[in-house]
């Protein structure tokens, strides 16, 4: 993910001075997904949330929260993933769109995040036969490990990582967006309900979203939200 990025270019960043008769520049985060934009505030229903109680292993950021930052994805075939970053937290709201129609939002905190060292450190974590990001099963946690299971590329064999390409917009006015690459995989374990069947209306799944990118590796947990449980202000 990109909040060591956010964080650093947003305390060396100066604002232009404006001249009087200077145009009115044009925004680059116009036309997203909700209506969403830098400094507009997303709340997320509490009721929605506390579904979510003792099933876990994260606690979820104060709402509403200010978008400090937007990362754009381009998935391929129609597919984009915006990623809302929150101000104040280490937490984005994910919203990913097919053909402009919004058919998954999920919210991701923060978990852990690993600043290898060596080559050494880094080939436990992308070595293409056996590291952690593209295995089939991950343990984590901290007063207990849970198995999460590959959510992308299914199966009991070794994956290659999802190489994404992130493009972040932190100021609203700037046609120069940052950009990051991650090598990425996801993965879920059913936290309640029947894990035989992905319709079962008490089934509750909790994400684990690892990622490498440029000197880190992040862990992110993430649940499902619907959309009518996200209101942008």
């Amino acid at each position: 993910m990109s909040f060591h990025i956010i964080r650093a270019v947003a305390k060396k960043k100066v604002k232009a001075a404006t001249g009087i008769f200077r145009k009115k520049p044009k925004r680059v985060d116009e036309n997203l997904p909700l209506g969403v934009k830098i400094e507009r505030l997303i709340d997320v229903d509490a009721a929605a949330l506390l579904t979510f109680h003792g099933l876990i292993q994260f606690s979820f950021p104060s709402f509403p929260a200010t978008v400090e930052a937007i990362g754009k994805i381009d998935l391929g075939e129609g597919a984009m993933a915006y990623r809302c970053y929150l101000q104040g937290t280490q937490s984005f709201v994910q919203i990913v769109t097919e053909r402009d129609e919004v058919v998954e939002c999920r919210l991701y905190v923060l978990d852990r995040d690993i600043y290898p060292a060596t080559e050494e450190v880094w080939e436990l974590w992308l070595n293409p036969e056996d590291g952690i990001i593209g295995c089939s099963e991950v343990l984590h946690g901290d007063t207990e490990e849970l198995s999460y299971i590959r959510e992308w590329m299914d199966g009991d064999y070794q994956a290659e990582p999802v190489l994404l390409h992130e493009q972040i917009i932190n100021d609203p006015y700037d046609e120069n967006l940052l950009e990051e690459s991650q090598h990425t995989m996801s993965y879920f374990r059913v936290a309640h309900g029947d894990p035989h069947n992905p319709d079962d209306p008490e089934r509750v799944d909790e994400y684990l979203l690892v990622s490498a990118g440029e000197g880190v590796v992040e862990m992110y947990l993430g649940v499902d939200l619907m959309v009518d449980e996200i209101t942008v202000i």
